[in-house]
């Protein structure tokens, strides 16, 4: 379905009880991607951007590549929809140009990815400063889960935790607290620590395996990244 159509159809269907994000606007031909992934940053991304600002989208997520923020002053002087970038950022400096020069609505910080909550909450008060709300990425499991919701509780600038589907039932069966999911929410627990606990002795009866990422191809056949 085309992106613009997609857009208009969830307004004003959907409601003011739900908002509606946009991941990842295209890939080269203007189609809005069935896959994760960050867009192209080509002139179809910047359309839609455009084009979909009528269907007031909660945020825009990573209309660019990551690898040049410069890009988003361009964007940011053509567009009014409200974006959001940063999962791929490793560090409060990676977002600094973002932040500072206020190209972007919502920081997509990702706990794991910054290694860890020390740098999590500086990046959320650099964003705090600048009037730029957390969007926390957890596409994980109920550790970054966790994580993230402690963060999230600390910060007045929060406004969405991403939450993954719930963890497969081999996964789900080794922990023995988790957060507790309920619709539209995520509540914490008195647990010490993040608020997590595991099975220790079920654990040891599995074996770490990395999982082969999705080769993904443009639609002449080039490679383009996950």
């Amino acid at each position: 379905m085309d992106g613009v159509q997609l857009a208009a159809e969830l307004d004003p269907p959907v409601g003011a009880a739900v908002v509606a994000g946009l991941d990842d606007p295209a890939l080269g031909d203007g189609r809005l991607r069935d896959v994760f992934g960050e867009g192209r940053g080509d002139v179809l991304d910047r359309a839609l951007c455009r084009e979909i600002e009528a269907a007031r989208p909660y945020f825009v997520e990573d209309p660019l590549r990551s690898e040049n923020p410069d890009s988003y002053r361009m964007l940011r002087a053509r567009t009014g929809v409200p974006l959001a970038a940063g999962e791929q950022f490793g560090s409060k400096s990676e977002f600094r140009q973002l932040i500072e020069e206020e190209l972007i609505d919502y920081t997509r910080l990702d706990v794991g990815v910054v290694a860890g909550l020390t740098e999590a909450k500086k990046i959320a008060a650099m964003a705090e400063t600048h009037c730029i709300r957390l969007a926390t990425h957890n596409p994980l499991g109920p550790v970054t889960a966790a994580s993230s919701l402690q963060l999230n509780l600390t910060c007045p600038n929060v406004a969405v935790q991403e939450h993954q589907a719930e963890p497969e039932a081999v996964v789900a069966g080794l922990f023995t607290v988790r957060p507790t999911v309920l619709p539209g929410r995520i509540e914490r627990n008195a647990v010490p620590g993040i608020g997590v606990d595991i099975d220790r002795k079920e654990a040891r009866r599995y074996q770490a395996v990395a999982d082969e990422r999705p080769h993904l191809r443009t639609a002449d056949g080039a490679f383009i990244n996950w």
